[in-house]
């Protein structure tokens, strides 16, 4: 406890913790509550901390991969913002993403027909967002629907070809997807919650993809496509 006199004082454990076992009813909880505060101190809630023994249950009972998986799930949702701060994002998650050599995106809505932004500065808005993330003499294979707008194709080809000569742009059509999914080296990924078209209008997410997810797309991909 510090022995200087602050009206807020620390009081540090290591790594202990105190518990009550068994766990207290609602109505007993606050009765300590009242308790804690008649002697002046608060008791506020705050994120469950794992015990050994928690521990010890969750691995007997998921394996490694129930804490390997935990994430701040905040670092993945965009909030509700301009189109500008969506679309930057957007862009740094992709780059954690890291694809050089190779990258996959499925996404019905890729080329729509009618942009939001125009179709000029939407082809120019995905190249720009594509042409970091890739190496020279890269391919971007992109799975769409079929009404794809050929105008932003074809824009989007020649934005993307000045920002980064040799990169070749591949278009397949294919009506059996509902998600987006973007795929580095045929290996990672991630899924994406909402159209490019409408970034910032609406909450949305951008989740990893597990290895074994990864694999399965690929598998239907060249049933399909490729």
């Amino acid at each position: 406890m510090k022995s200087d006199d602050l009206d807020d004082s620390v009081i540090d454990y290591a790594d202990a913790r105190f518990e009550i076992r068994p766990h207290p009813k609602y109505r007993d909880l606050m009765r300590i509550n009242e308790l804690v505060n008649a002697l002046g101190y608060t008791m506020p809630f705050s994120t469950k901390q794992y015990s050994l023994e928690d521990v010890q249950t969750k691995l007997r009972a998921e394996g490694a991969h129930a804490f390997l998986r935990f994430v701040r799930l905040q670092e993945d949702i965009s909030p509700k913002a301009s189109y500008r701060t969506a679309q930057q994002f957007v862009a740094e998650r992709l780059a954690r993403l890291g694809p050089a050599n190779d990258l996959i995106i499925i996404d019905p809505y890729l080329f729509p027909p009618t942009p939001s932004l125009g179709e000029e500065e939407y082809a120019e808005f995905l190249a720009d967002l594509i042409a970091p993330l890739l190496n020279a003499d890269a391919t971007v294979r992109c799975v769409v629907n079929k009404k794809a707008n050929t105008r932003i194709v074809a824009t989007t080809t020649e934005h993307l070809h000045s920002l980064k000569p040799g990169v070749s742009l591949v278009v397949h059509k294919s009506e059996d997807f509902h998600d987006r999914f973007w795929i580095a080296e045929e290996s990672r990924g991630v899924v994406v919650g909402a159209s490019l078209n409408g970034l910032g209008s609406k909450l949305f997410f951008i989740d990893e993809l597990r290895s074994g997810d990864v694999a399965a797309i690929m598998q239907e991909l060249a049933k399909i496509v490729f």
